[in-house]
């Protein structure tokens, strides 16, 4: 039997003076990615082992330091009789759950794709294993990604750092034999079900309304200088397909006397010279459209219109772009600089699987084959010049949920009451944790630091939102960045933190950690899990028309094809119905428990509202 020593590069000399070796060197980022710079791995569990034909013996545990240095001493007797030892490290993430007494336990993980090099019959007493690279969460050229990503090429050993959990790998394998035609029996989704019940539930006018505020694609409007508010999605700046008909669209809304949102008017603007242009296109004049001014008929087809784009900015810019791959944009920098500090527990769980999904998604959403190019005039390269504008309007720093807008506005009132509860659990996680999150603030300056020198550049917004509490503020530090101010604020601009600066700095991390948690949970579940209500009909809405249905000679005309209508079921469902990692069902045991705790005391709020915390997901896996 070995004898383990766990060892730090600090370590116990009488410790030392028991064993007759030692083995050092240094762990490093891939050069290569980080432009030749040699960037510290640090705080990472390293374990020496000697390498044997049957099970590895290990010799020696320890951590690497800021530097990323690490020191092993270790018996070489441990190797067996005769044995001189081969010698290799091995490297480990350390992943956190809760045991059924509600403590935390970690388990040591290898590295994904790591492989180490054997060194044979290593007799020396002090063994040098000099710079050992280690493709860990390196970031995607930006040049070809558009926005912060992890970078994989398994052609060139850049391998999907994180696979899904084991139970959500075996969920979605049982849904895609489902979508591929196995056993695929959609139901009726919601939308079509209540305009079959009633006419005019899912079709009519204060049913946009609804859609607008709750659905999907919850909106914030904008004030216009009438008093009215609108909303409007617009392909400025996107080079379009120019085979699908894609106007602006902008939907202006005004209160009644009883103070209700009603559906007023509705343009479309089209642009002049082609579809096949981005940011030199012409636009022409916009048309109007009302119920009282336009027929029946035209009316149903200029709000189809509307939903339609709707759908789409849904998808690629808030579900894609305000969920997934802007989260992801946290993940990748907190992954590769925070270990130590006890905010990696906090987050972990919830980050756990996003950015196996996106790469998921590049197939199954905007890959050559999928559903957006296929089915609506954004190209491939569009899907991410379109997410990519997006994140110029999201920020973590000041963001607060919106105000309700008028009676019936539910989303609102759901997502500030999440938006409390985290809150409090974030509040009693630092209150417990804080000697630790200040001792180890230097791996959240690093994440900072790499968070903003990889942030995409800021566009200022409007500000004539009637509430501007999730907008990304020009008040808001935007860090210049090569040419340009980048969209997404630093964590801290400090190493360490004193008794001068340490309430403002601890603030900011607790905002962030709000921002984190609401998006990764509430928000993700709402869009992602009433997307087939909308793409569940496709003669409510899908991501594109085939040709302008306002146009008499396209009358009695089919403007989607079947098989992109079955497409959008099939994928919209499948999305939908991944049945697998929820805070409350807590799957993979990794959810904190005062979490749960907090849910579960305001459950009932919740159900007066409508809301069933049980669908509430850990994380973005679907």
């Amino acid at each position: 039997r070995s004898t383990v020593s766990v060892l730090y590069w600090t370590f116990d000399k009488q410790e030392e003076s028991k064993m007759t070796s030692i083995a050092y060197g240094r762990l490093i980022f891939c050069k290569e990615m980080n432009g030749g710079e040699v960037k510290p791995l640090h705080n990472m569990k390293v374990k020496l082992f000697d390498d044997d034909v049957g099970p590895d013996t290990l010799l020696a545990e320890a951590m690497t330091d800021m530097e990323g240095r690490f020191k092993f001493t270790y018996d070489p007797k441990a190797a067996g009789w005769l044995d001189t030892p081969d010698l290799k490290v091995m490297v480990y993430e350390v992943q956190p759950q809760y045991d059924k007494e509600k403590k935390l336990v970690t388990t040591d993980v290898p590295v994904t794709g790591y492989e180490p090099e054997v060194h044979n019959n290593v007799p020396l007493a002090r063994f040098d294993f000099g710079d050992i690279e280690v493709k860990y969460w390196e970031y995607w050229p930006m040049a070809e990604s558009y926005t912060p990503r992890l970078y994989v090429n398994p052609d060139k050993g850049f391998p999907l750092m994180q696979e899904q959990r084991p139970g959500r790998n075996a969920e979605e394998k049982k849904k895609g034999l489902e979508a591929a035609g196995v056993y695929f029996k959609p139901p009726m989704c919601k939308t079509q079900k209540e305009e079959m019940e009633t006419p005019g539930a899912s079709l009519g006018d204060d049913a946009l309304v609804d859609m607008m505020l709750n659905g999907f694609n919850p909106c914030v409007p904008q004030k216009a200088a009438d008093g009215r508010l609108y909303v409007e999605f617009k392909y400025d700046g996107i080079l379009l397909d120019g085979v699908h008909h894609a106007p602006n669209t902008r939907a202006y809304f005004k209160y009644d006397k009883d103070k209700q949102l009603r559906l007023d008017t509705i343009e479309l603007t089209d642009r002049i010279g082609g579809y096949q242009r981005g940011h030199d296109a012409c636009l022409g004049e916009p048309v109007v459209y009302s119920a009282a001014t336009s027929s029946a008929e035209d009316w149903a087809k200029v709000k189809r219109m509307w939903r339609v784009n709707y759908f789409l900015f849904g998808e690629v810019v808030t579900h894609l772009g305000g969920t997934h791959l802007n989260i992801e944009q946290y993940i990748v920098p907190m992954m590769r600089n925070v270990r130590l500090n006890p905010v990696f527990n906090l987050l972990f769980p919830h980050f756990y699987g996003t950015v196996s999904i996106n790469h998921g998604a590049d197939q199954l959403l905007t890959g050559g084959t999928a559903l957006v190019p296929q089915g609506s005039a954004v190209t491939i390269d569009s899907v991410a010049t379109a997410a990519r504008g997006g994140f110029t309007t999201m920020n973590w720093d000041s963001w607060t949920p919106r105000s309700k807008l008028t009676q019936g506005h539910y989303f609102a009132e759901l997502q500030a009451k999440f938006w409390e509860v985290i809150a409090q659990h974030v509040d009693e996680y630092f209150k417990e944790h804080e000697k630790e999150i200040v001792n180890q603030w230097k791996e959240i300056f690093l994440w900072s630091d790499e968070l903003v020198k990889n942030g995409v550049p800021y566009t200022q917004q409007e500000d004539n939102y009637y509430d501007n509490s999730e907008a990304n503020k020009a008040s808001s530090p935007h860090p210049k960045v090569g040419h340009c101010n980048v969209s997404v604020s630093p964590i801290t601009g400090v190493e360490a933190l004193t008794a001068g600066n340490k309430k403002e700095n601890l603030d900011r991390l607790k905002q962030l950690c709000r921002y984190l948690l609401l998006l990764t949970t509430f928000k993700h579940s709402w869009v992602n899990d009433t997307q087939y209500d909308i793409g569940g009909w496709p003669e409510f809405a899908t991501l594109g028309l085939d040709f302008n249905i306002l146009d008499p000679a396209h009358t009695n005309k089919d403007p989607v094809t079947e098989p992109i209508k079955k497409k959008h079921i099939v994928t919209t469902w499948f999305l939908r119905n991944q049945k697998w990692g929820y805070i409350m069902k807590n799957e993979a045991k990794d959810m904190h428990p005062r979490l749960r705790e907090l849910l579960t005391a305001a459950g009932e709020q919740f159900a007066s509202m409508n809301y069933d915390i049980n669908d509430v997901r850990c994380c973005i896996n679907t």
